[in-house]
This record gives structure tokens, C-alpha cells and sequence, in this order.
């Protein structure tokens, strides 16, 4: 497991940087935060075990892989998760594989990898709390628990690197044993993770070399993370639709700015998890827009291939929700993903444009059938985040993007 003394101060600056923000009027922020040193949760995940993987391939006969790492679904009472680190602020892996939620997340957005042609390895972790560890290090709500969020963040990240690893020596290889190009996906905290991920191991060549992109969506990467992290320099923000080796970002709100600036009178205490000074990628257009800098004008919803929607994520969790008087929506059982699944495509469902570090829709221009509940649960306290859409806003974009890349890699080789 890596615990270095940098990978610690990127994640108590960044907690305090953010309690500045919103507590600066009550509270202040000149009391420094007592912190202790980290000490893993008890156990190590063995990846040498299948049943720590919640995917992997039957046989690996794709020329490139896939390494995702699925968004947090563990939302234990906040009540339960204090200053004092408990192990309760990870799921275990007996609670993962038992997770419906994993299932799900993994279904409706690595299914985008599938057309491309690639092999899909999706480890098990123990993630953190996700609610508690966003109100510590990012929205400043619970600043007591920083010490015990980054303990948290730090238990699921060895275990997404050390499997990560495991990936590498034993799944990462053709049939003559060379290694395989693959691509890092994520979502929320899965690329959270994947970040830390690029920023402790990337500065490695060899590993850059076989990279064919990192999908970082839901989570942002600013000019401080690039600043203080030569491999992230290394890699760079995609600029275009076909450069590879480098790193796609965005988050999707109504508003521009980060989290705490995104406000207006519908949405008084902001929205999201953009941060400062984030680098935002429009997947409509692939044009990438530097910190506190926008697009000058909007994609249109006619450059957009697609939305997905799929039924088995209701109602326990949601996403169409017809409006007041409409019929049910009209599922139809096709072929998504390399899976026949009860799903509903729309078309030209909305446009894009990065705002200061944000990718903006008008929600008031989704169009019927349905419109959209304002948010998943839990997250439904931010109206205006559109966070658990990040994937299925922009599925077939996504989906072609990804082809386009692993040719422009094979082209480039």
C-alpha cells in the first residue's frame, strides 16, 4: 500500500481549503485541524481471489482493457461516522458483494466500454462513506472529521491500487504475455480514487506509454492537483476527441462555477462537487476549457447521440420520472452494452458547454417524454447536480469517443 507524506497533504489542503469557503463567516479558519497518521483498516483484499472482482472478463480476447472503478454506494447514517476513525466508515468487501448498487452503477456506466471491444476488470473495494467523506474534505459541513475521511479515502485507495497491481501482473497481458494498452473509467469516488491513482503511479513512463485514456467523470482535477503532481502534468487534460494518454473530467450541473459559487435563489447553498479551479472536458464537443475559463457557446442537444436510461435502476432508485399526468414511461427491452436490458434511448436529450470549471445544461430544455427527478438519493438535498447523470446524459457519445481513442492509439502506436 503507498501512504505518502504528499498523497496526505493533497487531501487535509484540500479538506481546509474548502472549510475556508463555507465556514469562513462562523467559524473562522485560523485553528488548524489535529490530524493523525494513517493506519489501514484491518484486512487486506487479495485480488488473487475472484470473488474480490465484481467483473471480469470470460476470456480476455479484446486488444485493450478496461479498468473501472464504480462510484460510491455506501451511505451509512452520518450520525455513525465521527472524528474518531471506525471501520465503519468503509463498506466491507462482504458488504460489497452483497451491494445491489455496485451492480447497477457498473451496469448503466461501463457498459459504455463495451462497443469499443474491450476486456471490463471491475475490483470490489472498500470504498468510504461517500455522504460523510464529502461533508468533511468538501462541502467543510463536518470539519472534526477530516482525520477520519482521509483515513477512509486512504483504506479504499489501497485497495483499488492494490488491485490495480494484481490487474497489471496477472490480467493485463495478451497471449504472448505482452502487456495490453487499457483505459482508466471511474465515476465519483471511483475516479476520486482513480486520481489518486494516476498521481502516485503515473510518473512511471512505461505506465503512461500504455494508457490509452483515463475517464475521471465526476470528479474534477484542478490546476493545484497538476501543480503539485508532476504525472499528472505528464498526462495532461484531453484536448481533443482522439488524443490519448491523457485525462477526461467534467461534472454536470444547471449552474456554472464550483460547488460553492453555483448558486442563485433556487439553489442558496450551492450545488455539486466542482472544485476551484477545475478543468472541464464537454463530451459533445471534446473541447477541454483551463480553470475559471468557458466555452464560448453551447453545444447544441442535435450533437448529442444519445441518453440511456434504464429501467432496473426504479424505483428504488430512479431516473425517469414522467411528469404529472403523462403515462409510464415506455421501457423497451434492447441491446445496451452487450446486454439485453429494459432501457429507454433518447436522442438529442440535451446540450453542454463548460462553464468555470462546470459542464451546464438547461434543464429546462429536457425534452419528453420525462423529466428528471432533481437528483439520486441521497443526493437530492442539491437540486441543480446532475451527478449521477454524468454517464447517461452523454452514453453514445461517450461510446463512440472511446472507440475514437483506441483507434487514435492503435494509429499512433
Amino acid at each position: 500500500m503507498e501512504t505518502t507524506k504528499k498523497a496526505k497533504k493533497r487531501n487535509f489542503m484540500l479538506a481546509a481549503c474548502f472549510c475556508c469557503l463555507v465556514l469562513t463567516t462562523m467559524l473562522g479558519c485560523g485553528n488548524s485541524v489535529t490530524t493523525t497518521e494513517y493506519t489501514a483498516a484491518p484486512g487486506i483484499t487479495d485480488y488473487a481471489l475472484k470473488t474480490n472482482w465484481q467483473t471480469l472478463p470470460i476470456t480476455a480476447s479484446q486488444a485493450v482493457d478496461v479498468f473501472f472503478v464504480y462510484p460510491s454506494t455506501y451511505f451509512p447514517n452520518p450520525a455513525n461516522n465521527g472524528p474518531t476513525y471506525t471501520t465503519g466508515w468503509n463498506q466491507t468487501i462482504e458488504l460489497a458483494t452483497a451491494d445491489p448498487g455496485i451492480t447497477n452503477q457498473v451496469a448503466s456506466k461501463a457498459s459504455v466500454f463495451y462497443k469499443a471491444g474491450t476486456n471490463l476488470y471491475v475490483p470490489y473495494y472498500r470504498q468510504s462513506a461517500g455522504i460523510n467523506v464529502l461533508q468533511a474534505l468538501l462541502w467543510g459541513i463536518a470539519p472534526a472529521n477530516i482525520p477520519a475521511a482521509n483515513q477512509a479515502m486512504e483504506t479504499a485507495y489501497s485497495d483499488v491500487s492494490d488491485a490495480f497491481t494484481y490487474f497489471l501482473q496477472h490480467y493485463n497481458k495478451d497471449a504472448s504475455g505482452k502487456s495490453r494498452p487499457f483505459i482508466l473509467a471511474g465515476h465519483s469516488q471511483g475516479s476520486n480514487l482513480l486520481l489518486m491513482l494516476l498521481e502516485r503511479r503515473f510518473g512511471d513512463a512505461a505506465l503512461r506509454k500504455q494508457l490509452v485514456a483515463a475517464y475521471i467523470i465526476g470528479w474534477s482535477v484542478t490546476e493545484q492537483d497538476m501543480q503539485n503532481y508532476p504525472a499528472l502534468t505528464s498526462l495532461g487534460i484531453c484536448s481533443s476527441s482522439n488524443q490519448t494518454g491523457c485525462i477526461i473530467t467534467y461534472n454536470t450541473q444547471e449552474l456554472a462555477g464550483d460547488w460553492s459559487l453555483a448558486v442563485d435563489s433556487t439553489h442558496p447553498t450551492g450545488v455539486g462537487i466542482v472544485k476551484p479551479n477545475a478543468y472541464s472536458v464537454n463530451p459533445l464537443t471534446w473541447v477541454a476549457t483551463s480553470p475559471n475559463s468557458s466555452e464560448a457557446t453551447a453545444a447544441p442537444a442535435s450533437a448529442n447521440l444519445g441518453a440511456v436510461f434504464y429501467k432496473f435502476q426504479a424505483p428504488a432508485n430512479p431516473q425517469l420520472v414522467p411528469p404529472a399526468g403523462q403515462n409510464p414511461v415506455n421501457w423497451v427491452n434492447q441491446l445496451i452494452g452487450g446486454v439485453s436490458v429494459d432501457a429507454v434511448k433518447i436522442p438529442n436529450y440535451t446540450g453542454a458547454q463548460n462553464k468555470q470549471g462546470a459542464l451546464v445544461i438547461d434543464p429546462s430544455q429536457l425534452p419528453a417524454p420525462g423529466t428528471f427527478d432533481s437528483l439520486n438519493l441521497p443526493y437530492s438535498l442539491r437540486p441543480g447536480w446532475y451527478h449521477n447523470y454524468d454517464y447517461a446524459f452523454f452514453f453514445f457519445n461517450l461510446e463512440e469517443n472511446v472507440t475514437t481513442r483506441i483507434n487514435a492509439y492503435n494509429t499512433g502506436k
